[in-house]
């Protein structure tokens, strides 16, 4: 798979994945992030917790495959194999259990049953019809991409971003309480601007890192 072909993936996992930021997915957790796999691997990493943790506080991170057999993970079945991880309590061989942002990495190796619950589909239908998502093709010819997600500490949050053009992720940090219209057209401009860059620090996600917050 290319780069570009992991790249929108990840997106689309990503977007459907931000209901579970305001919903819990399973039981009282929710998802607190989502980030692209390091080294350009084509896998996607789900952070999950309660309602307000952020990094440093996260329950576990799961990484999925994003291609089995050829198959694209669908985004529904990433939802299902977290749900199934996070409802209770798992064994999991030592080379699957690792540690990222102090906290617990756990790639899931085998498939499992999916399920799409009535809920997701209602959501699919009524944010396709008020809020379409740009189709397969569209998102194809697009020259940058929302890749992933963390919520950090102080009301800050990590957004990952894919320019075409350029196989890294680079991330931009923003502050929600100005995360107005201004701040969001910048996201993806300034991310290409490589004098702004800083490096990542214990951040594996990125290979820079924007600071928006000012």
């Amino acid at each position: 798979m290319t780069p570009w072909e992991v790249a929108l993936a990840q997106a689309d996992v990503t977007s459907h994945m931000i209901l579970y930021t305001q919903a819990p997915i399973v039981k009282k957790i929710r998802v607190r992030g989502v980030l692209p796999a390091p080294r350009r691997s084509p896998a996607v990493r789900v952070a999950v917790g309660r309602r307000k943790a952020t990094v440093g506080e996260l329950g576990a991170i799961y990484e999925i495959p994003l291609f089995q057999q050829d198959e694209v993970l669908l985004p529904w079945e990433a939802v299902s194999r977290v749900r199934h991880e996070a409802s209770g309590l798992r064994s999991y061989s030592s080379d699957q259990v690792d540690t990222v942002l102090d906290t617990p990495l756990i790639r899931l190796l085998e498939e499992v049953p999916s399920e799409e619950r009535l809920e997701d589909g209602a959501h699919t239908l009524l944010t396709t019809l008020s809020c379409p998502f740009p189709s397969y093709e569209a998102q194809e010819k697009a020259p940058s991409l929302l890749v992933g997600f963390l919520y950090l500490g102080e009301g800050r949050m990590r957004l990952y971003v894919r320019h075409q053009d350029d196989p890294d992720v680079v991330a931009c940090d923003v502050r929600l309480a100005e995360a107005g219209p201004a701040v969001i057209a910048e996201v993806f401009s300034r991310s290409q601007e490589r004098e702004l860059f800083e490096k990542p620090g214990d951040d594996p996600h990125c290979a820079a890192v924007v600071d928006l917050t000012h």
